[in-house]
């Protein structure tokens, strides 16, 4: 017969095995959903950024005013982004988008360095979301 200590140390070991780790502790990729830039050195200020919404889709900007000149869908696959491509104003927009690829080459929560489908290094840094300001118009939609 098992003592009353050892059922309840074996009990509470078996409680600590069952009780979820946290996403970084289980080795969970960081997000990617966010503001970046894009270039060799972080520039949140002004320059050339994709918006990646929560959604599945992301725009291609210029900080700080995000006047869109490409758009698409993404997928996070992990050590990959799947993404479409469509520069505006949309022309062959009655073919189907082909998906590409930046493969991840390191992935962190402030910066990716990645590899396009045609091998070229793109360096991405994570931007706060006020870096993305509201364009200024007079006439509204």
């Amino acid at each position: 017969m098992i003592s009353f200590k050892i059922k309840a140390a074996l009990a509470g070991a078996m409680a600590l095995t069952f009780v979820p780790a946290s996403a970084e502790d289980q080795g969970a990729p960081a997000p990617i959903a966010g503001v970046w830039s894009i270039g060799e050195t972080r520039s949140c200020d002004a320059g050339p950024a994709w918006v990646f919404f929560a959604d599945g889709y992301y725009a291609e900007v210029q900080l700080p005013d995000g006047a869109p000149s490409a758009v698409g869908i993404w997928r996070d696959e992990s050590h990959a982004i799947a993404y479409t491509h469509a520069h505006m104003p949309f022309k062959g927009h009655e073919e189907p988008m082909k998906v590409r690829h930046l493969t991840i080459d390191e992935r962190g929560a402030e910066k990716l360095i990645t590899r396009n489908y045609r091998g070229e290094s793109l360096l991405f840094h994570r931007c706060p979301a006020s870096s993305l300001k509201a364009q200024n118009t007079s006439a509204g939609h």
